[in-house]
């Protein structure tokens, strides 16, 4: 499996999710790149960033109100759930656990909600989101538009040749070496292509060990192999996968290194820049990446002059994960949350909110770092995304505060009933069940019970022969004594003993 980077991923089910997602893509790029020639310009992938991340976010949006009903209705019954726990805290006994059980769902079905809803759209959402990630940060394997840009630069670089194998092996190799070794000068890092571990590992497919490079190799498996031209087209797609990641002195120090591929380069990079630029910067670039370099620019002459021509690109680089740390932070506050006691006590009864809490307040820094590093089309996403999502909820929110939650739990009620008489349990309401059945009496209603831990249900059969115990000491105790009914009785039963003899 030679794709999982270099091309569209082949995960299972991310992607195929990835795969229907990059079609999406493309057909964006397509209609922008159409409307753009009519000015003479061509698509931009800022804009089609936040196009394709609105829709898709749209069309989870059945998916989002069910999560956010389940998280609002989960901060209203969270009150009785926590009580339910506490009333069987520290029982071990199966049918207390079981009633405990009975009780919890009953509570659920009371709110509309299921105890494994959120997991449910969670899991479906992932794949969604993961394919998302994948569709954005390797955009040339599912837009050949650009793709396409790559394709004379790198059929160059490989020596390929018209009959589409390596015609070249002396040049494939000088390419390859290049890209797989460390460029350090005055202990500095001139190029980062041997940094990308990841693409290094995919560099290396086990039919052309890069490692260990030679003419054989590239003659055997690029250029006579059985082969050659499915070689040929995954290393080729490794080499477009391994540029789309370089940054701007990479391209530099490249270009510097192999004259004879400077123009086609400079052309090249011309090319993906009209792709790419949005906002004053390249998107396809990280905000550290076009920090540093329009630092550079400003003191190329030695002095530091204001200018926007490097102003503005650091102003924007700094701008984007600030945005996605706050668009983030926003987010997470107005998600409605299971618990909102934000006492001491509360945060000490309940570790799991807590740590929530600290997650929740540490995931707008990591998205701050994270966007930093990554190319900046990642942090125009992370931006829109929380944006929608924000919007999404404030809606949603409105949508269920001015809900009747009476008529929801008589509704929710009656539906919990009749599924149940449907199962075959007699059923005349969610807390007439539960005292109904000898099963799940409810062990505080008895007067005798001093402690705070629940008692064991009296066993039926034990209850039965203690009444019938109880009704033979009673007859025991009329028939003995002093009264004169007794007496009496006690004559009639001689009388009678003695006729019959």
């Amino acid at each position: 499996m030679f794709d999982l980077i270099l091309t569209q991923n082949s995960t299972f089910i991310i992607g195929q999710v990835a795969w229907v997602l990059g079609k999406l893509m493309n057909g964006i790029v397509f209609v922008l790149d159409k409307i753009a020639s009519l000015y003479g310009g061509t698509a931009n992938l800022g804009v089609a960033i936040i196009i394709f991340t609105v829709i898709i976010y749209l069309l989870m949006l059945p998916l989002t109100i069910k999560q956010q009903k389940f998280s609002k209705m989960s901060a209203i019954m969270n009150p009785e759930i926590q009580a339910i726990q506490a009333k069987y805290k520290g029982t071990k006994d199966p049918e207390l656990m079981q009633q405990m059980q009975q009780e919890t769902n009953a509570v659920y079905a009371k709110y509309g909600v299921s105890p494994t809803g959120s997991c449910v759209q969670l899991l479906i959402q992932m794949p969604i989101l993961f394919a998302l990630y994948r569709v954005i940060y390797a955009i040339p394997a599912y837009v050949p538009m650009v793709k396409n840009e790559f394709m004379t630069l790198v059929n160059s670089m490989m020596g390929i040749n018209n009959a589409g194998v390596v015609g070249d092996a002396n040049k494939f190799m000088g390419i390859a070496k290049f890209i797989q070794d460390n460029h350090i000068e005055n202990g500095k890092t001139i190029s980062n292509f041997s940094s990308f571990a990841a693409y290094k590992r995919q560099f290396k497919p086990e039919f052309l060990n890069i490692e260990t490079i030679s003419i054989d190799n590239i003659t055997s498996n690029l250029i006579n192999g059985e082969k050659a031209l499915a070689n040929v087209d995954t290393t080729r797609n490794t080499f477009i996968d391994v540029l789309n990641r370089a940054s701007s002195k990479d391209w530099s120090y490249f270009a510097t290194q192999f004259p004879d591929l400077s123009s086609l380069i400079d052309s090249t990079n011309q090319a993906l820049e009209k792709f790419n630029l949005f906002l004053g910067i390249n998107i396809g670039y990280s905000p550290l990446d076009t920090i540093k370099s329009s630092w550079e620019v400003a003191h190329v002459n030695g002095s530091l002059e204001f200018s926007f021509t490097w102003v503005l690109p650091i102003l924007v680089a700094v701008m984007i994960p600030l945005l996605a740390a706050l668009t983030q932070w926003i987010s997470v506050k107005l998600a409605p949350t299971a618990q909102n006691d934000d006492s001491k006590k509360g945060q000490e009864e309940n570790p799991m909110m807590s740590s929530m809490k600290m997650m929740n307040t540490f995931m707008p820094i990591m998205s701050a770092v994270f966007c930093f590093s990554l190319p900046a089309g990642m942090g125009i996403y992370w931006i829109v995304g929380a944006v929608v999502r924000t919007i999404q909820q404030v809606a949603i929110n409105k949508y269920i505060d001015k809900m009747d939650i009476d008529k929801v739990i008589e509704k929710n009620t009656q539906k919990y009933e009749e599924k149940l008489k449907k199962k075959g349990v007699l059923a005349q309401g969610i807390n007439d069940k539960a005292k109904s059945s000898t099963k799940y009496v409810n062990p505080y209603a008895r007067n005798k019970n001093t402690s705070n831990e629940p008692q064991k249900p009296e066993n039926p059969f034990k209850a039965a022969r203690k009444k019938v115990d109880e009704a033979a000491a009673q007859k025991s105790k009329a028939s003995s004594g002093g009264s004169i009914a007794s007496k009496a009785r006690m004559v009639k039963d001689y009388n009678e003993k003695n006729n019959n003899k």
